[in-house]
């Protein structure tokens, strides 16, 4: 009990003062070994990713908070496609032999090698899982020839040579073989899709993890329209383009996607092309695979309006080089004037960086790069927000307030530099008669220097004209 006095309550943000130009979280959907299905979690930490258990969307959060990431929004898939273990190609001396059974949980390059000679539980090896960039210590041949990698459902089963059993394995003797990941099919990606968007997070785009077809994309770009539209939600889709398949040269492949991409385009659908070689923060191996997951770090990081492939922001973190192999700047053109997200070196600096940020929008759209989709849709949420405050208000009263309300969001846009300006225009209508209100507003982006020309040469300053 007090006694009565002066009380006296400050009240704060009454200056308007513009909040850091932090951008939203994004949301992840793809497959792992652990987890429920179709379950939202809230990742602020990179060690809960470990309860993800192993698999592509492991991959792709460890990915995305190396590449700058604070907060996802992560879902599991449910799996309904299974990995595969591809032929296994031997050059050895020993007559014994070695095959590969199981479900392998993520993409492995997997090369076993015999380091002593003799039968089970004589003969040693060691196994790599990325292509020999990092190997194990040496093992001893079981007993019964059964050895289980651990972690990533493959089987190891040797088998002796049943004439001469200490014939078997030759130092120097080594099996090669590539798995593919398990994924999930269109249906199974919706559903994850749709516990993402059904949630009460408000995110900026959503990550598909693993390697998707046009028909993918496709769905993706109505699940978009339909979240903005039924939802008032302003997404986009991050996708990843498949690599060359087994035995499909780099100009093929380049060919295949450039064919594609003249067959779809969309204003919320970007598709990474970008494949190179990654080292991985939870296993330290090197990998190759589709760097979208570092890209989407890059893009979380930085505010709506800036290119991520902005050279001083640095090289793509854990990116080693680009892959395929033997993918030439002509190349790498081609692909990112096909829409698609690349990866690019420069001449006289170290590292990978991102050619640009890509969205596959026609030519003509406005929406071709990413920053571009940021700032709108940045500036549909904050604007919409805005104009509920006066749904059903007197037209009479309020209109000059909606205006100023308006205008303050585009104000504080332009502020923290997010775009360059913008205008309210609210015609003369009959709103008595419609019960509807009309408002035109433009907004002015920041330019971006994509390119750049220099003009450098010598002077004789006793000569100039």
């Amino acid at each position: 009990m007090r006694l009565s006095n002066v009380n006296i309550t400050v009240k704060d943000k009454g200056l308007s003062l513009l909040s850091p130009n932090q951008a939203l979280p994004h949301g992840k959907v793809g497959v792992s070994s652990a987890g429920t299905d179709n379950e939202v979690v809230l990742i602020a930490d990179q060690a809960q990713i470990a309860d993800f258990g192993t698999g592509p969307l492991v991959n792709a959060l460890y990915d995305a908070f190396a590449g700058g990431a604070r907060v996802i929004y992560a879902v599991k898939a449910t799996s309904d496609i299974t990995g595969l273990i591809g032929n296994i190609t031997a050059t050895k001396t020993g007559q014994g032999n070695m095959a590969a059974v199981g479900s392998p949980l993520d993409s492995y390059h997997v090369i076993v090698e015999i380091l002593s000679n003799g039968r089970f539980n004589t003969a040693t090896f060691k196994y790599s899982l990325d292509g020999g960039d990092t190997e194990t210590d040496a093992i001893t041949v079981p007993v019964d020839g059964v050895y289980a990698i651990t972690g990533t459902g493959i089987t190891l089963n040797f088998s002796e040579y049943a004439t001469e059993p200490d014939e078997s394995f030759k130092a120097g003797d080594t099996y090669e073989f590539k798995t593919t990941a398990p994924s999930a099919s269109i249906n199974n990606i919706t559903t994850a899709i749709n516990a993402l968007l059904n949630s009460a997070y408000t995110m900026e785009y959503i990550h598909v993890v693993g390697p998707s077809s046009s028909s993918v994309w496709t769905a993706l770009d109505t699940l978009a329209e339909t979240a903005v539209t039924d939802k008032y939600k302003y997404i986009h889709f991050l996708c990843e383009a498949a690599g060359p398949s087994a035995g499909q040269t780099v100009s093929e492949w380049v060919q295949s996607l450039i064919t594609t991409a003249l067959s779809f385009d969309s204003t919320r659908v970007a598709v990474s092309a970008a494949i190179g070689e990654i080292e991985e923060v939870n296993t330290s191996r090197v990998v190759e695979r589709n760097a979208a997951g570092i890209i989407s770090g890059r893009i979380s990081s930085i505010p709506v309006m800036r290119s991520p492939a902005r050279v001083r922001d640095g090289a793509l973190p854990r990116v080693k080089s680009i892959r395929p192999a033997g993918l030439s700047e002509e190349q790498i053109a081609l692909l990112n004037d096909a829409g698609y997200i690349t990866l690019r070196t420069y001449e006289g600096l170290t590292g990978v960086y991102i050619t640009e940020g890509r969205i596959m929008a026609a030519a003509d759209s406005d929406f071709q790069y990413i920053e571009l989709r940021r700032v709108m849709d940045k500036a549909c949420r904050n604007l919409r927000q805005a104009a509920l405050q006066y749904k059903h208000a007197e037209a009479d009263g309020d209109l000059t307030h909606l205006e100023a309300s308006l205008q303050q969001v585009i104000d504080n846009m332009a502020g923290a530099g997010e775009i360059s300006s913008g205008q309210i225009t609210i015609p003369e209508q009959d709103i008595l008669g419609t019960s509807t209100l009309r408002v035109n507003i433009r907004l002015v982006p920041v330019g971006i220097m994509r390119n750049i020309e220099l003009e450098v040469g010598f002077e004789n300053p006793y000569r100039a004209s």
